[in-house]
């Protein structure tokens, strides 16, 4: 590939999977995660390392019982009224690419929660004092390989995603009154949970390019009488490059996740189906790096029980190549 080409194929290639569905149940928290590690970017004849720091913002605001609202006054034999989960993610990668096929790649992700929610007395039905959560913690580090067919590159490739979501992150986390938060708005599970992923994507033409993945997360064991939910999220996504600096993306997506399960689980608050859009921009910087920027817009959002989703997320990076 000429440079020109191989510009072109990286902007065209970053297709975004920003799924900020609730990550585990009513109050709990949320994320993007972007395809924007090498294969997405389409840098077949990359070997070496490659980077990637990424801002994410998730408010989850607003109520929802089912696929419809629901009005906070509305709520009833409930421990608590959920009020808000503000989320800030910074989510760094690091990527060693061995050869044209095979990498190994290792996730960092930071989070920044603000929780509120109001107690509700179980005698009366009136709401009682305020509790919150305000923390900066390290969340669960996944370490990934991948292996790709790059037999059709530059125009088309699939390939394989196998790895694991370690318990790095704390799940005892408490707030200036000692209480524990529930695990579901905790920083990490405590689990190791499997994640398998598949991928394919193909250059329709010089500037546009097409991409399909399937990622599916199940904890392999329980810890302290907690197992969150499987997770599938499914996307498809198309680019146009404008130029050798400038392309566009939109992406449609799915994300299912079951109820959480065990005594620390809140199993009829948990499990969710998302479904979503995500339009975006990149920009070329140099040769061998960009930036990013992509909105998330959900069409459809039904959850067990009462949850809280967010309205619109947001997410911007960097990725360069080295």
């Amino acid at each position: 590939m000429n440079p020109s080409h191989r510009l072109r194929c990286r902007l065209s290639g970053l297709l975004p999977l920003c799924l900020a569905a609730p990550a585990h149940a009513a109050c709990g928290s949320a994320s993007c995660t972007l395809l924007n590690d090498r294969f997405a970017l389409g840098t077949w004849d990359h070997v070496g390392w490659s980077a990637d720091v990424r801002v994410e913002s998730v408010s989850q605001d607003r109520l929802r019982s089912g696929s419809h609202a629901v009005d906070p006054a509305q709520v009833s034999n409930e421990d608590a009224l959920e009020r808000y989960t503000r989320n800030i993610n910074v989510v760094t990668t690091l990527e060693r690419s061995f050869n044209m096929n095979a990498s190994l790649a290792l996730r960092l992700p930071v989070a920044r929660r603000d929780h509120l929610h109001d107690l509700i007395d179980e005698t009366s039905g009136a709401l009682g004092p305020s509790e919150r959560w305000h923390f900066t913690r390290l969340g669960d580090v996944q370490l990934l390989a991948r292996w790709q067919d790059t037999r059709q590159a530059p125009d088309a490739s699939w390939a394989v995603t196998g790895g694991l979501k370690l318990p790095t992150g704390n799940f005892r986390v408490t707030n200036a009154d000692g209480v524990r938060a529930e695990r579901a708005l905790q920083p990490g599970t405590g689990t190791t949970d499997l994640v398998v992923g598949l991928a394919w994507r193909r250059l329709l033409t010089g500037a546009d390019a097409l991409n399909l993945q399937a990622t599916w997360v199940q904890a392999l064991n329980s810890r302290e009488q907690f197992r969150p939910g499987r997770h599938i999220e499914l996307a498809a996504g198309w680019s146009h490059a404008f130029n050798p600096t400038l392309s566009a993306v939109l992406q449609a997506s799915v994300a299912s996740k079951a109820r959480d399960r065990g005594a620390q689980a809140e199993p009829d608050n948990s499990g969710s189906t998302f479904v979503s859009v995500s339009p975006g921009l990149n920009v070329a910087v140099g040769a061998q790096s960009l930036i990013y920027g992509f909105v998330q817009v959900p069409v459809q959002q039904r959850v067990n029980g009462i949850q809280l989703v967010p309205k619109t997320s947001f997410a911007a990076g960097y990725t360069t190549s080295f």
